[in-house]
């Protein structure tokens, strides 16, 4: 039995980087990029108007008061739409500016609507306003969000709503991004049922496992494919195995351990497959196998019970697939124990537990209910508490590693 980070190493080692392609912007969520962006034009492109009012000259407004307001010309209308370029009027005059419009050269603040007092006088438009203006109020300025050139989008993020809409504004159409992985599911059993609405046999368990790792696919960094139960069936297992040719990563729960019915790792060695590990000093999951397959495709036997396949996915698959997107390692938090927690193993140790801040310290509450069969615990769970080897008690105050629940490629 190996440790998780001599784990963790075998599966890097195992590993390569995920092939790369070029897609439109637009396709792009939740995506990871390859390569860092560098922005080919500054935002704003122009000085522009930060609201609907009009662009004066802020010297010309110093002396404006309640008992001497000053009045000023309105000489033109500028809409966003303008293309050609515009010069300031003259000291007594000002334009009529619409939010986002190009600031005419010479005028710096653009006083508010709301702030003005309109009068037409023989046939003329006129504003009055009582109290000056700073230079530079309301105003944007060009690159005041982004610089031409600047480093927009590093290597490795996982593309947002925000990205896509960052992208758009400096008018990049297309970027690089790794391949989804495609990954196929399949869960072992002969008690297993997917008959949900149908009322089980003594001996039976609904399919829960399935669903998890299936909805945890639900990202756009993946294609994934549910093979289905495979029973305890020696050739259901090739069948799917052979199924799956284009599938980069094959996922199966349960028949791993050391019972007589856990058919998948002789299985495995039969048809070739290099068994890279089997069996990790963890809890709950211990008995997770890692295999790569004669064809080059990963495969990973994670154990039955049901927070053992979450902890598989979450610990191991994660890894893999950051390792294939040229990720670095997930990074951990500290977080002070709010509670007492002992252990009597000298096993790594994945908590259900909840994080929270309070009066400004990171603190996480581990559950009383960490036996692997116990799901409802992670409904009010959402973090992992990873307790070390040789972490055999804990009491408030301590320190622990952290870790979110579900994994989120944007951390």
């Amino acid at each position: 039995m190996i440790s998780y980070f001599e784990a963790l190493e075998l599966i890097e080692k195992a590993a390569g980087v995920a092939a790369i392609e070029q897609i439109a912007v637009g396709d792009s969520l939740g995506r990871i990029c390859v390569d860092d962006i560098i922005s080919r034009l500054s935002l704003p492109s122009f000085d522009n108007s930060a609201m609907d009012g009009f662009a004066v000259f802020s010297q010309a407004t110093i002396t404006a008061t309640n008992d001497k307001p000053l009045r000023f010309e309105v000489g033109e209308v500028i809409p966003a739409a303008i293309s050609e370029s515009k010069t300031a009027l003259a000291m007594n005059m000002c334009s009529e500016i619409m939010t986002g419009a190009a600031i005419p050269q010479g005028y710096d603040a653009v006083i508010p609507v709301e702030l003005v007092t309109e009068i037409n006088d023989n046939g003329k438009r006129y504003i009055e306003i009582t109290e000056p203006i700073a230079a530079n109020t309301n105003l944007r300025f060009s690159g005041e969000d982004v610089q031409v050139g600047e480093l927009i989008i590093k290597q490795g993020c996982k593309i947002s709503p925000a990205e896509i809409m960052l992208l758009r504004a400096v008018g990049i159409t297309e970027i690089e991004v790794y391949k989804q992985i495609a990954i196929a599911v399949a869960v072992s059993g002969e008690e297993v049922s997917e008959n949900y609405d149908t009322a089980l046999q003594h001996g039976e368990i609904y399919n829960s496992n399935a669903p998890l790792l299936n909805n945890m696919l639900a990202e756009n960094c993946f294609s994934s494919k549910y093979y289905g139960i495979l029973r305890d069936n020696k050739l259901a297992l090739i069948d799917y195995i052979n199924a799956n040719v284009d599938s980069k990563i094959l996922l199966t729960t349960g028949a791993v351990s050391k019972g007589k019915w856990d058919f998948i790792p002789q299985t495995l060695r039969e048809i070739g497959a290099e068994i890279i590990f089997h069996s990790v000093a963890i809890r709950p999951g211990k008995p997770i196998l890692f295999a790569k397959l004669a064809d080059g495709r990963y495969f990973f036997g994670l154990p039955g019970n049901p927070v053992s396949s979450f902890v598989g996915w979450r610990f191991f698959v994660i890894p893999l697939i950051r390792h294939l997107f040229n990720l670095d390692r997930e990074k951990t938090i500290q977080a002070q124990v709010s509670g007492q927690f002992s252990k009597k193993h000298k096993l790594r140790q994945f908590l259900k537990a909840k994080f929270e801040i309070i009066t400004a310290q990171a603190v996480v509450t581990i559950s009383n209910d960490q036996e692997s069969f116990k799901i409802k615990p992670l409904i009010t769970s959402n973090c992992w508490a990873i307790a070390e080897e040789n972490t055999n008690k804990l009491s408030a105050g301590d320190l622990i590693s952290v870790v979110p629940l579900y994994h989120d490629f944007s951390s």
